[in-house]
């Protein structure tokens, strides 16, 4: 309905000349009184038009309000009468038109005090109508209310009559009628509860009612429920009763006997048997599969009990022991066992209800396909490729009990051609038996590298590849000396060939995998054995030269393989397959180990040679023993080295490991000699014969290392010290020169000689200056050697 605008103001009804402000205070002369009065006689006019229109036009809804109002009827009568007296007299002066003039003034004031009753009237009017919306809204609650309560009292006489599930469906009605959430039991927070205690609501003992009949009847369903599935562990049983009795329940319900589907359908209804069943899964998982798969011994029967006394009627599942099977029979066995049990559970205890099997099987199949999985396919798969056909008919018993349990509608989302977790497993058979195989290969690897004694060894018998020279005249590159290896090393390279001998007889997946395998067993070496023998590596210790060895003759190893079973494994591992980048690896490792070995025997002969004081004052007996005792620890030190890698290491390491170790000594020597800065006539000659002492003991050391035999000859251990040793013959050259004059030392360095021995022009002048005094010949000698 329209709403009146606001009345116009003295200047809107009296004409004023524009640009003169009009005085309210000063009197009205008479042609503007006649005006002002014509003006509101108009204007009282068109609101008594709207006004009539108004009400015309809601004439029924303002009766209705009116009417329905409680308590306020004859009022409201009495109102619709003089309405409608008003609305005939609005009429009428309608009629006599809207622009007759009144020039009297009383009839202004008549018109005027109407005009007030009339808009006093509209407001009562809507008053009115308001009160009357509200009563209605009022009895429409109280109406919704006793309904409500009216419902909750009729499913409560349902459930105490026995009709569960017109009482659990009418439950979940209500529950929605009064806004409750779907997992909602009572429970209410404590700004609700202050609220509550506040303010009474009417719905609040709706729902505190609801809660009540709620916790009764899933309370009755579920003592129901556990009386009719019993699962007794101790006997091995499984007992459904389909009808179950309740002529002596204490709960109030008047039901003689109900069945197991009314049981299931109720909960359904009430939202809690998903929860139940969950539950339900769990302990038939726990006390009826595991045991099935654990022990293939049980045997499933399934029967009927009846009692003798009620003539009441129960489905027994039972498992009993029966005669052992071991092979695919035996699992397939197994299978018909799950195939049965899940039978009696869609038959018996799901009463053939689809969506109550599929809700059970989401419980139940994701940790049965697990267990299977676990317990018995993966076991099964082969660790030999021969064995992988024999497999092959256990992965086909497994897919038809996969698929008989998908058409029960056991297994979610069953998809027939694709299969579900059984199937997928054993269709990637051969990943799973590379995936086995690798990590066997690996563990004995580790077992290998980590058990066995790196102190025994065993020769690699022959030269590895042919020694024989090509067109060019070349070494070739297969080659390799004989030497010593360790049983860790040496079973280890035999588990990686035959890896790589299953792959070139495998599937190019399995290949692919068993390459891998043998490329990490390899790379396990570098990882454990510097640290299972880290021990001896910090001693002069046989096991140094071992593990040496073993580096470079698994780097060489490694360099053959690509000849030896590239050509015969699957494309795809031919186009991937390499061992080379590990050769660098082993060398670099074999290299660390033998020079870090070399270094702690340079550190024991230092050590010895320091107690020879710097080889002073020898013309002394004490001190010329004491460095003669160094030498002589020198040779203990080599000699025991020797001994150790004789047997070991190649020759030609031997000897080239050798001639460093020689070669450390004699420079010692040669910087002991040469840092004199005074020699005696007799301390010349001890020192000669220290040094010539020194020669001939290192001398058939370096010729045993080179091979020689038992008694090399003189020339043959010189020639094998020259070649091994740079400084050994300037060590020799200086034993003669301390047996030399001043002349022919001069003489000899401008002959070229002590240059080719190694000598530099400063050391012979400081050699001369410490054996010979300061004279005319020797300032002469010395000018020439500095001069040439």
């Amino acid at each position: 309905m329209g709403v009146l605008a606001a009345g116009p103001s003295l200047q809107e009804l009296v004409s004023f000349t524009p640009g003169v402000e009009l005085d309210e205070s000063a009197p009205l002369s008479a042609s503007d009184l006649h005006t002002l009065l014509d003006r509101i006689e108009s204007r009282s006019e068109e609101i008594k038009d709207r006004v009539h229109k108004t009400v015309t036009k809601n004439y029924r809804q303002f009766l209705s309000i009116i009417s329905g109002a409680n308590g306020t009827v004859a009022d409201v009568e009495a109102v619709a009468r003089d309405l409608k007296s008003i609305l005939d007299a609005l009429g009428e002066r309608r009629e006599e038109g809207v622009g007759g003039q009144r020039q009297d003034g009383g009839g202004t004031e008549a018109r005027l005090s109407f005009d007030l009753e009339i808009c006093q009237l509209a407001a009562d009017a809507e008053k009115l109508r308001r009160d009357g919306e509200e009563r209605e809204q009022a009895i429409a609650v109280v109406q919704a209310i006793a309904e409500l309560h009216e419902t909750l009292q009729s499913t409560e006489r349902e459930f105490l009559d026995g009709r569960l599930i017109e009482a659990s469906g009418a439950l979940c009605e209500l529950r929605e009628s009064l806004g409750l959430p779907a997992d909602w039991t009572g429970d209410r927070d404590d700004q609700k509860a202050r609220e509550h205690q506040e303010k009474i609501n009417p719905y609040t003992f709706l729902q505190d009612a609801w809660v009540i009949c709620y916790s009764k009847l899933i309370s009755f369903l579920e003592d129901l429920f556990l009386q009719s599935v019993v699962l007794d562990e101790s006997a091995c049983e499984l007992r459904v009763t389909p009808c179950l009795p309740c002529g002596d329940s204490d709960s109030g319900v008047d039901i003689v006997e109900v069945e197991l589907w009314t049981i299931l359908a109720a909960m359904d209804n009430v939202g809690m048997l998903n929860m139940r069943l969950a539950k339900l899964g769990d302990i038939l998982f726990k006390g009826v599969l595991e045991p099935i798969l654990h022990d293939m011994q049980i045997e499933v029967v399934i029967g009927e009990l009846v009692s003798s006394t009620s003539q009441q009627r129960k489905a027994v599942l039972s498992w009993r022991s029966h005669e052992y099977q071991s092979d695919i029979a035996g699992q397939k066995d197994v299978y018909s066992k799950l195939i049965k049990v899940f039978s009696f559970f869609r038959t018996n205890l799901l009463v053939e209800n689809d969506q109550w099997v599929q809700c059970l099987g989401h419980i139940i199949w994701p940790r049965l396909a697990e267990a299977i999985i676990t317990k018995q396919l993966r076991k099964s798969v082969p660790n030999d490729i021969a064995e992988l056909a024999e497999f092959q008919k256990l992965a086909n018993v497994t897919a038809e009990f996969e698929a008989c349990l998908g058409s029960t509608g056991l297994i979610p989302d069953w998809d027939e051609t694709k299969g579900d977790r059984l199937s997928k497993f054993s269709s990637d058979v051969e990943v799973h038996f590379a995936l086995k195989k690798k990590k066997h290969v690996l563990a004995k690897a580790h077992y290998l590298l980590v058990q066995n004694d790196y102190t025994k060894f065993e020769s690699n018998n022959e030269e590895i590849g042919t020694k024989d020279s090509d067109e060019n005249g070349d070494m070739s590159l297969l080659w390799a000396e004989k030497c010593a290896i360790t049983y860790p090393a040496k079973q280890l390279l035999e588990l990686m060939h035959k890896t790589l001998q299953d792959a070139c007889m495998s599937t190019p997946q399995i290949a692919m995998e068993l390459y891998h395998a043998a490329r990490d067993a390899i790379l396990l070496y570098r990882s454990i054995v510097p640290v299972m023998v880290a021990g001896q590596l910090d001693s002069v210790h046989q096991v140094t030269a071992l593990c040496h060895n073993d580096c470079f003759h698994i780097a060489h190893q490694l360099l053959l393989l690509k000849f030896q079973y590239c050509g015969a494994l699957p494309s795809n591992v031919q186009e991937v397959f390499t061992f080379v980048d590990l050769v660098p690896l082993f060398r670099r490792l074999g290299c660390d180990i033998l020079e870090g070995h070399l270094h702690l025997i340079k550190l024991n002969l230092m050590e010895a040679l320091n107690h020879a004081n710097g080889f002073q004052f020898t013309d002394q007996k004490k001190h010329f023993d004491t460095a003669n005792s160094a030498l002589h620890q020198m040779m203990i030190v080599l000699t025991r080295v020797l001994k150790i890698w004789q047997p070991l290491l190649a020759v030609s390491l031997c000897e080239l490991a050798m001639g460093k170790l020689v070669e450390a000594v004699v420079g010692r020597l040669v910087k002991e000699v040469l840092a004199f800065e005074d020699i005696s006539v007799e301390e010349c000659g001890k020192l000669r014969k220290l040094m010539l002492l020194a020669l001939e003991s290192l001398s058939p050391l370096l010729g045993s290392a080179s091979g020689e035999g038992d008694g090399p000859d003189v020339t043959q251990s010189r020639d094998a010290a020259e070649k091994l040793v740079p400084s050994w013959r300037k060590l020799a050259r200086l034993t003669d020169l301390l047996d030399m004059s001043l002349r022919p030392i001069t003489q000899s360095w401008e002959s070229g000689d002590l240059t080719s021995c190694g000598f530099s022009s400063d050391e012979v002048q400081k050699l001369i200056k410490a054996i010979f005094s300061d004279t005319p010949l020797r300032t002469e000698c010395l000018a020439r050697i500095s001069s040439h």
